[in-house]
């Protein structure tokens, strides 16, 4: 099966038009998810190509695989083959990195990184030294990047925060929560895309959202243009097998296109 559309209002709208199950749109963010911010990045005009291998039991679907899918964001276009359950770029890079875009599924951004905004609470100008992600309360939140918790507790106006530690250079900060995720704890390792906590209120807020920062060497920086050093490069048999099956890919989603004209 093969679905592609531009779009024209939000990307899961744009979706569902197409053909694509929620469940698919979930996982074409996921392997996206390292590149492409969902709320912030998608502009009108910007489109998207999915191969998709559907699984039935009959006539009822059970179950799909993304082969292959492109999106065009602004001026780039990000390629995703699937190879070994992973996916990787035209040129053999992994697709994932240290961090994901953003610590919430499918949101939108209240407040960006704003170095004089005028606080909703106060009504004086300070500082947002990271982004809010408005979400339900309870909608869960992932750690970014893999890590160890060093900070799990009351933080003034944070509220409920944690704070992960990720190697020598970079840590995430966390806050809002309503609660945490049962199990975490200061010490605790947790995985990129493990869940961490649920949006809440907690602290100086004014209605259920995440905030996030990223600190640098002890340094917030605006995470929306945090710029990581790119994925994996696939490399010798590997990128041999990896080439063989993108061919692949590239004929079946020749032979689909042509098959809708």
């Amino acid at each position: 099966y093969i679905f592609f559309n531009n779009i024209d209002n939000s990307f899961y709208n744009s979706a569902i038009k197409s053909g694509l199950s929620p469940n698919e749109i979930m996982s074409l963010a996921d392997i996206f998810g390292w590149d492409i911010d969902f709320s912030l990045e998608i502009r009108k005009g910007d489109s998207f190509g999915v191969v998709i291998d559907r699984k039935f039991l009959g006539e009822k679907h059970i179950g799909s695989i993304i082969k292959y899918a492109v999106f065009k964001n602004k001026k780039r276009i990000v390629d995703a083959y699937r190879y070994k359950k992973k996916y990787y770029n035209i040129n053999g890079v992994s697709l994932q990195k240290k961090f994901l875009k953003a610590p919430v599924d499918f949101y939108r951004i209240s407040s960006h990184f704003n170095k004089k905004r005028l606080h909703p609470i106060f009504k004086t100008v300070r500082p947002h030294l990271g982004t809010d992600y408005a979400a339900p309360k309870g909608t869960p939140v992932y750690a970014t990047g893999d890590g160890i918790i060093i900070y799990k507790g009351r933080k003034g106006g944070y509220g409920n925060t944690i704070i992960i530690k990720h190697g020598n250079i970079y840590s995430t900060l966390y806050a809002h929560f309503s609660k945490y995720k049962k199990g975490t704890y200061v010490g605790k390792k947790v995985k990129q895309k493990e869940i961490i906590g649920y949006v809440g209120s907690t602290g100086k807020s004014t209605g259920p959202h995440l905030h996030y920062e990223v600190i640098v060497n002890g340094k917030k920086v605006n995470s929306q243009k945090l710029k990581l050093p790119s994925g994996k490069i696939l490399k010798g048999n590997k990128r041999e097998l990896f080439e063989t099956n993108k061919i692949r890919l590239d004929v079946l989603k020749s032979e689909k296109i042509i098959g809708l004209n």
